[in-house]
């Protein structure tokens, strides 16, 4: 689910950040825009287990500068990266998110990477976003979402 794992000690206890990067470029105009983050049932999953569970995006704007070596053949590249963003998923806003019912369960979506709006919430107002953005999609239903729910032990039988 996460490129980067970060651990952190507070108090006796450790915290653990889920660092998902998405990197885009600089140099073409609509890069960035509703990239995947991760499937609906893992994200909802997470902070049913954890309410503490942070998802960090890394989002990394770059320039790609190479040149042929002229020993190997081989293509030497340089990626510079040029602006960066980091969001928490859980804060970020209500019209920020999507939800793509393609591929399993779907998957949650940011609509532009670069331009992010932060919403504070707790995680049950998390899980009720990430509901209602399954349920709202054309393609699922409150069956389909009982049948998930069940499946992953988001409630009790």
């Amino acid at each position: 689910m996460a490129d980067i794992i970060l651990q952190f000690r507070k108090s006796g206890r450790v915290l653990t950040g889920n660092v998902d990067v998405k990197a885009t470029a600089y140099d073409i105009p609509n890069s960035g825009k509703g990239p995947n983050i991760t499937s609906f049932a893992r994200i909802r999953t997470a902070f049913v287990v954890d309410p503490d569970f942070m998802f960090i995006i890394l989002s990394i704007k770059h320039r790609v500068y190479s040149e042929r070596n002229r020993t190997s053949g081989l293509v030497d590249g340089i990626m510079d990266i040029v602006d960066y963003h980091a969001y928490d998923l859980k804060f970020i806003s209500d019209t920020d998110i999507n939800y793509n019912p393609a591929l399993g369960t779907g998957q949650i979506q940011i609509k532009d990477i670069h331009y992010v709006t932060y919403q504070y919430r707790t995680t049950w107002e998390m899980c009720q976003l990430l509901d209602q953005k399954y349920l709202h999609s054309s393609r699922r239903s409150i069956d389909d979402f009982y049948r998930e729910a069940k499946k992953n032990k988001w409630i009790k039988n």
